[in-house]
């Protein structure tokens, strides 16, 4: 079956093309501090995607190997010892996985849940991050002492990759920071909102087979996104036949 994101990833990778891209090495992962960690703004350098200031993250699953070939952590924009005050900040994370779909619609949905949910979960230590499951936002104050200690984007991007990978079902992980002035927040926000979409319609399906499409609060999703009305004829037909 057609991947359910894999036009929306093309989208985030057409929408940063015009921007100078560096990949980062991903050899020592940051250390893992608790998830609960509180960091005091007087204790804070700055933070990424602080309120006043764009900020978007998503995630994104696709078989496609076009779209992640391999592991790579990307930056677009200054790294976390180049910054000195608060700034736009997103994180975009494009997984490659296995047949998610093979033992299940539902056991698909479940998955990408699951790798959703893991940006709060991941705790590197000296970078608190703040993400809200009712919104794309996602703000991350980083540590003075952290930042002393060589905390980068590389380390953090590192230990994102090895807790994804513990999913046996992802093949390639790649994660994106974006800490340029100039780019197109508005755009990639405008895609996190259709990201979330796609995973509600999928939702709504597995409730609800029998619905009627034509009155379908869901049917823009279903028109736009390559995938779902597939999906959706393979779940009615499993419920015809006798």
């Amino acid at each position: 079956m057609t991947g359910l994101f894999d036009g929306l990833i093309g989208e985030a990778k057409d929408l940063l093309s015009p921007f100078p891209c560096r990949p980062l090495p991903t050899g020592r992962p940051a250390r893992e501090g608790d998830p609960n960690q509180l960091l005091l703004r007087r204790d804070t350098a700055y933070e990424l995607g602080e309120g006043s200031f764009p900020s978007v993250s998503f995630t994104a699953v696709t078989q496609d190997p076009q779209l992640a070939a391999e592991d790579g952590v990307f930056l677009w924009g200054r790294d976390l010892r180049e910054i000195r005050e608060d700034c736009a900040f997103a994180r975009i994370t494009v997984l490659r996985t296995d047949d998610i779909y093979a033992a299940g619609d539902q056991a698909a949905y479940n998955l990408i849940r699951t790798l959703e949910a893991q940006r709060f979960q991941v705790a590197p230590e000296g970078y608190m991050v703040r993400a809200s499951a009712l919104n794309n936002r996602e703000q991350v104050r980083v540590s003075r002492k952290a930042l002393r200690q060589g905390l980068s984007f590389a380390n953090v991007g590192a230990l994102l990759l090895r807790r994804l990978h513990a999913n046996r079902h992802v093949l390639a992980a790649q994660v994106w920071f974006i800490t340029l002035p100039e780019a197109p927040y508005r755009q990639l926000d405008a895609l996190a909102d259709r990201v979330s979409a796609v995973t509600r319609t999928l939702n709504h399906m597995l409730d609800d087979v029998s619905m009627d499409c034509r009155a379908c609060e869901w049917k823009p999703v279903c028109d736009t996104v390559e995938g779902l009305k597939e999906l959706h004829q393979r779940r009615v037909q499993k419920t015809e036949t006798p």
